[in-house]
């Protein structure tokens, strides 16, 4: 009724331009307000790697594996690594064995890491001295859903086995 009375009033052009006028600004508005996908995505992976990295930290370097479970892993995990069980609960279990059974001093240096959507990907070397020589050079390859792990597959071999040409 408002535009019908409005429209009565005005001439022809000038409810065009009004029309116009309005079409723009609403899209306009619309425009500022809306997040471009590729910049969530973005953020996402970027929140995930952070995830990662703090759970890698935890686990392998402060040697809080159940903390980091209970801080960064989902209850319906799922573990792909053969050397652990599957499910949160036993792979905890299974990793803390692994990583106590190695001196304080074991570190995990990650060299480089990778994310896009909700898979990350970790490129690092375990270093696990004294009971071994070398360390272990591997990726982690995790995947998460709202900012918590779900999933985890390992590709790892020994430091002696690397291409000295190549190093880590």
């Amino acid at each position: 009724m408002i535009s019908q009375s409005i429209s009565a009033k005005l001439p022809g052009k000038v409810m065009a331009k009004a029309t116009r006028f309005m079409m723009s600004a609403g899209m306009l508005c619309l425009a500022a307000c809306s997040t471009p996908h590729f910049l969530i995505e973005a953020e996402n992976a970027r929140t995930n790697a952070h995830v990662v990295l703090a759970f890698e930290d935890t686990v392998y370097n402060k040697h809080h594996v159940h903390e980091a479970f209970l801080r960064y892993v989902a209850a319906d995990y799922r573990e792909h690594d053969l050397d652990l069980p599957d499910g949160a609960d036993a792979s905890a279990r299974a990793l803390e064995a692994q990583v106590t059974g190695n001196s304080d001093s074991s570190r995990l240096l990650v060299k480089r890491t990778l994310a896009q959507g909700d898979l990350v990907a970790v490129h690092a070397l375990w270093d696990k001295p004294p009971q071994r020589v070398q360390g272990i050079i591997r990726v982690d390859i995790y995947r998460l859903v709202n900012a918590k792990i779900v999933e985890h597959w390992l590709v790892q071999q020994s430091e002696a086995h690397s291409d000295s040409r190549s190093p880590l």
